[in-house]
Order: structure tokens, then sequence, then C-alpha cells
């Protein structure tokens, strides 16, 4: 997935954010439109398209290497398996990637917690709306319930009781108008299928969150 943007964290501590597709400079900011896009995208799309800050690890070449070296057991077990050629290639692609001129390595630092809460609520947000949605009714169903309660003689008991009525307090749509679907009914399935992905995709944890 295509990175689309970029942290950073100023050296007085403040957090932003780089839109790569523009160049903004984004705040972290929620009355910020820019920002609240921000959000929208990474619950679209997921945190692939967020990387990290940069920022100074290691200071040598060395350093860089022994972090990014196997297991000696794991070594050992490569030159049993594949032999000694086999072990020097994948050594060479880590002595290659921090050559000796190195001086210091731009790491990219793990997405920060605000990132992950930022994602958390909108997750939250959504699943409420997508509840909400299918807690209406379908259109093409109506809504049945008690429309009339009626005093009637019961005999078994010799007296009045009284009896409810059933009846649509909403009538449903037709399913067809003019030989084709209804559209009303259509953009009614079309919102509901819609919520009810939503719903399946939320994590438990989320779900959990607003549960309890």
């Amino acid at each position: 997935m295509t990175i689309k943007y970029k942290l950073y964290t100023s050296k007085e501590g403040y957090n932003g954010i780089i839109d790569l597709d523009y160049g903004w400079n984004i705040p972290k900011c929620d009355d910020n439109g820019h920002y609240l896009q921000f959000v929208n995208d990474i619950y679209t799309h997921g945190l692939g398209i967020v990387e990290g800050a940069d920022y100074i690890g290691v200071t040598t070449y060395t350093d860089a290497r022994r972090a990014e070296y196997p297991p000696i057991e794991d070594q050992l077990d490569k030159i049993y398996h594949s032999g000694i050629d086999e072990w020097k290639a994948d050594i060479k692609v880590i002595k290659d990637k921090y050559p000796k001129t190195q001086v210091g390595i731009t790491s990219i630092a793990p997405i920060p917690d605000w990132v992950n809460t930022a994602l958390f609520e909108k997750q939250k947000e959504k699943y409420v709306e997508a509840k909400a949605r299918l807690a209406q009714h379908e259109l093409a169903n109506g809504v049945l319930g008690v429309v009339e309660t009626i005093r009637v003689w019961d005999s078994s008991v010799e007296s009045y009781i009284d009896q409810d009525i059933t009846g649509y307090l909403v009538k449903p749509l037709p399913i067809e108008v003019d030989g084709e679907r209804n559209p009303l009914v259509v953009k009614d399935e079309a919102e509901r299928e819609a919520a009810q992905e939503v719903i399946n995709k939320t994590p438990q944890s989320v779900i959990d969150s607003i549960n309890n």
C-alpha cells in the first residue's frame, strides 16, 4: 500500500503530519479539516498509509549491522542447510545497507499511540452510527405494531378484556415502481449493507469498549 502520510515530531515535541500527495503540513488538531481527513483515511485504508517519524537511532555502521544480523544460531543453521555462499550473500545485503562510511542511521519510528487512539475513536464513532442505521426499519417491510386496542367480551372469564389489533404503523414501500426496483428501497438496502459491513470489520476491542 502506498504511503500517503508522513509523521514528524519537532524538537519542541510538537506532533505533526505531512500529506505526501500535496505537501501539506497538517497539525494534530481535532477542528482542522485536513486532520479530520487524515483520520478518515486511516479508518478507510488502515495504518499502512502512514509512516512514522524519522529519527537518528544507531550512530555507527557496526551497531547498525549488529542490530540486523540474525542470531548466531540462525546463521550457523543457514550455513549448515544452505552452504556458506548463501550465508555470505545474506550477510552482504546487510553490510551493503550500512557501509563503513555510515556515521548516523536514520530510522523510522513506530506509529505513535496518538494515531492509534485517533483510529480507535473513529472506529467507535462509525460503529455507533452503523448500529443506529440498522436499528431503523427496512422500507420494504414497514413496521408492524399495535394500531388499536378494543374491548371485547371474553366468555371464558365472562368479562370484557382489552384486545390489541396489530397492523402497519409504517406501511412498506412497494418493491417495484413502473416495472423497476423502487430506488428508495434500493438505497435503503445499500445503506443497511454498508452499515453491516462497518459492524463486521469493527475490532472486538472497540465493540467491548462501547458495550462495557
